[in-house]
């Protein structure tokens, strides 16, 4: 898969453009805070139909303007080149075009443009919070099954209104009676859409787990093997998750519990508790690992996903590597230039000419970006 043409207006700080990319490695250089990352950040929105970073809409629009528009030509294997686009108007107002047809639900866009995206942030999927971790699962299962998102989406919505039914006792908002019975309607809503999360992070743990060891060797000389291991939280899904009464079981969890959830007015189990260990020849990076193995396993987890990808669709996802180099030392920097140049479409941004000075990958484009204005160098 490959980005062929952008077309940017009133994304963050950057100027109107229109850009046509190398198919190989496109380069972009300038100081901090000249928008590298915004930049990534726009050609990356369409794979999650939000931002990587986390920000609201209203965010991305830039200052003095109504709303954003970004257009992106892609080469897809499977569909030969197709158009996305997005737009943000001040006010919230969000809309979504593949090939001209609107897409009014956010599960009919995952998945179609596939990237992978590594920053400081991405590297601290070992140390960082579980919610990382759960990301990172729920992000590359999507790709691989649109099915799973659907189903993430709606034990989501059903947790948030469970919540709300819990928050609204405690406050005394809410008529107890019958209140047991409609909490046990949505515990049976959360095991439907449950068990198939639950089978999919499984699932993906187990086949991504080699495929990021792998790539742990080819970073790092001499290194031990890399497990990537799923820890649910329910006991059902510990004991039972091939059982064909896996559902039924992550219920009758649900409905143990629920008095002590009344109690403490929250839910206290679920998918959204789930974690994963990350672990070098038996050691728990988490707690134990130097920067250099968590950073190397962070890595390492991120290109099996492209892997991963591969292997089960023949998509090759475009690659987005925004201030990576930095953290590394040069072996495992010129490493990873290796490992991804050549078999992806690569976009790199950096502030340090230091970090790519011996990289001279074939196709290579170099861009400067200085106040929002992006100039193609070559």
């Amino acid at each position: 898969m490959k980005i062929l043409t952008a077309r940017i207006n009133g994304f963050r700080n950057l100027q109107e453009a229109e850009l046509t990319f190398s198919p190989q490695v496109n380069l972009f250089l300038g100081d901090n805070g000249q928008g590298k990352t915004n930049l990534l950040e726009a050609l990356n929105f369409l794979a999650l139909g939000r931002s990587h970073r986390g920000s609201q809409n209203e965010e991305l629009i830039g200052f003095d303007t109504d709303g954003l528009y970004v257009s992106l030509e892609v080469d897809d294997p499977q569909r030969e080149a197709t158009v996305f686009e997005f737009g943000i108007e001040r006010g919230g107002r969000r809309r979504f075009k593949i090939d001209g047809q609107t897409v009014r639900k956010r599960v009919d866009l995952v998945g179609r443009l596939a990237t992978v995206f590594f920053d400081p942030d991405g590297i601290s999927l070992v140390r960082g919070s579980p919610q990382k971790r759960r990301n990172f699962l729920d992000r590359g299962v999507s790709m691989l099954d649109p099915a799973y998102f659907e189903h993430l989406q709606a034990y989501r919505k059903a947790l948030r209104q469970k919540a709300r039914l819990l928050r609204e006792a405690r406050n005394g908002q809410y008529n107890f009676q019958g209140f047991e019975a409609e909490l046990q309607a949505w515990n049976r809503k959360l095991a439907k859409h449950a068990a198939p999360v639950y089978m999919g992070r499984h699932s993906y743990t187990h086949e991504i787990s080699p495929l990021a060891s792998d790539k742990y060797h080819s970073l790092v000389e001499n290194s031990g093997r890399l497990d990537f291991i799923f820890q649910p939280q329910l006991s059902a899904a510990n004991n039972s998750l091939e059982s064909a009464q896996f559902e039924a079981e992550i219920l009758r969890d649900l409905d143990y519990i629920m008095r002590d959830e009344i109690r403490r007015a929250r839910p206290l189990a679920g998918p959204q508790f789930d974690d994963c260990e990350v672990r070098l020849s038996e050691t728990d990076l988490r707690t134990f690992g130097s920067q250099g193995e968590t950073r190397s396993a962070a890595i390492s987890l991120i290109l099996a996903q492209s892997d991963l990808l591969f292997r089960k669709v023949n998509v090759r996802p475009v690659l987005f590597l925004d201030d990576v180099f930095s953290e590394l030392d040069r072996n495992r920097a010129r490493r990873l230039q290796e490992l991804t140049a050549g078999k992806h479409q690569v976009f790199v941004a950096t502030a340090r000419q230091d970090d790519i000075a011996q990289w001279r990958p074939e196709g290579m484009k170099v861009w400067q970006v200085i106040n929002g204005t992006i100039e193609s160098q070559s």
